[in-house]
């Protein structure tokens, strides 16, 4: 074997590595993006479920209870925060809206609705159009909703 075939064998080897190096890098990157996803959405769904006002205001507005007009208005903002947290993450795309509707939609159309809910709060309140918006679509894909496991993933 000569210098120059051993110099060719060389460039086709290193650039055999470096592409495997670059593709198994990038599926790494992807491993890495999807768990941040899991983490932002498990932290907002400990959220819900784990704070006892939240946990309060949910059993209340599912049963139509008019003691929710009763709750604090600063704790029904931070519900709405929440909510909206949701809407910020999918709009950047941190979470499918499939997967948003799934574990958040009912939450959000269940609060829109609740005259209770909005007792001592403003509904038409400009700060609100996140929410209004998110609460919008959650409507529309309660709507027209058809399960498909495959949609429901990060």
């Amino acid at each position: 074997m000569d210098i120059t075939a051993l110099k060719d064998f060389s460039i086709i080897v290193g650039g055999l590595v470096t592409i495997f190096a670059f593709a198994n890098g990038l599926l790494e990157y992807r491993r890495q993006g999807a768990q941040k996803r899991v983490e932002h959405f498990t932290m907002l769904r400990r959220r819900l479920k784990e704070n006892p006002i939240f946990k309060e205001i949910c059993a209340l507005m599912f049963a139509n209870d008019p003691r929710l007009a009763e709750i604090d208005a600063q704790d029904k903002r931070d519900f709405i925060g929440l909510l909206e947290e949701v809407a910020l993450q999918v709009n950047s795309g941190l979470i499918r809206p499939e997967l948003a509707h799934y574990m958040f939609g009912y939450y959000t159309v269940k609060c829109l609705e609740s005259r209770d809910f909005w007792a001592n709060l403003t509904l038409d309140e400009t700060y609100w159009n996140l929410f209004h918006d998110f609460a919008r679509e959650m409507k529309e894909k309660e709507a027209s909703h058809i399960y498909k496991r495959s949609k429901l993933r990060f």
